[in-house]
Parts: structure tokens; C-alpha cells; sequence
């Protein structure tokens, strides 16, 4: 994946996180046009970088950030 296409994905997720409207990760695969896998390694991605949780939420139907504790 290019680097330009990664930050633009990269980008999109967190608004779509923020905005709470990922949808399921087979969702949000076809949202950004990905495979599952690669959803789950871009979670893994925000979450050491940004220092925050990311978990899906049933209830919303969708991604979350959650403040990993001290």
C-alpha cells in the first residue's frame, strides 16, 4: 500500500471512529476498500500510535476510542 493511500485511509478511519459510524469490520472493509485483515492491522496501527484503545462496540455498531489507563 502506498503512503499516500495509507495516511488517506489512515485518516478516514479515525474520522469514522470519531464520528462513531464504522459500521462492522466487514463494513468499514468496503468503506475503505480493504480487506478485514487489513482493518484489524490499522486498529492495531491507531492504537500504538495514538495511545488510545480502539474496540468495537455492539450497541453502536461500530469502532470506538477508549484512554488506554495509566
Amino acid at each position: 500500500m502506498g503512503g499516500l493511500k495509507y495516511y488517506e485511509r489512515t485518516k478516514l478511519l479515525i474520522e469514522l471512529i470519531e464520528k462513531e459510524r464504522t459500521g462492522s469490520p466487514k463494513d468499514l472493509a468496503g468503506k475503505l476498500g480493504l480487506k478485514e485483515r487489513m482493518i484489524y492491522n490499522l486498529i492495531d496501527d491507531l492504537t500504538l500510535v495514538l495511545g488510545k484503545d480502539v474496540c468495537y462496540c455492539k450497541e453502536k455498531k461500530s469502532y470506538i476510542f477508549s484512554k488506554k489507563p495509566d
